[in-house]
């Protein structure tokens, strides 16, 4: 059997686990992935967190994608990712920006919230 974990993202990309650290002094993983996706987009966080969650049979909220870098025309990402044990532990250590983007909950600048542009 491969020691390489192959995580699923979609039909067009496929990861490859080539580092996956357990920092027990921390209280979570340290996961590094090669995704190829050749001829398809860079795939979102959202579903690269979804492929982690039905890989590593862990919770969506204690997943965080550190950082996604693809070069230019490659079809080849680097993922660096952190899988926590628990939510407790994740809100004390990753910067609030982080929890935000990978939620997906972060505020679209000029949003529709009042304030700007609605005159009375």
């Amino acid at each position: 059997m491969s020691s390489q974990t192959k995580v699923k993202i979609s039909d067009k990309a496929e990861g490859v686990v080539e580092r996956d650290v357990q920092n027990n002094v921390i209280g979570r993983r340290e996961i590094t992935l090669k995704v190829y996706h050749m001829g398809s987009g860079t795939p979102s966080r959202k579903d690269i967190i979804k492929a982690i969650v039905q890989t590593f049979g862990v919770q969506d909220n204690v997943v965080v994608v550190k950082k996604v870098s693809t070069n230019y025309g490659a079809g080849i990402s680097n993922v660096k990712l952190h899988i926590y044990n628990s939510r407790d532990i994740l809100e004390k250590i990753e910067p609030k920006y982080l929890l935000d983007r990978d939620a997906g909950t972060k505020e679209k600048k000029g949003g529709s919230k009042g304030g700007q542009g609605a005159k009375g």
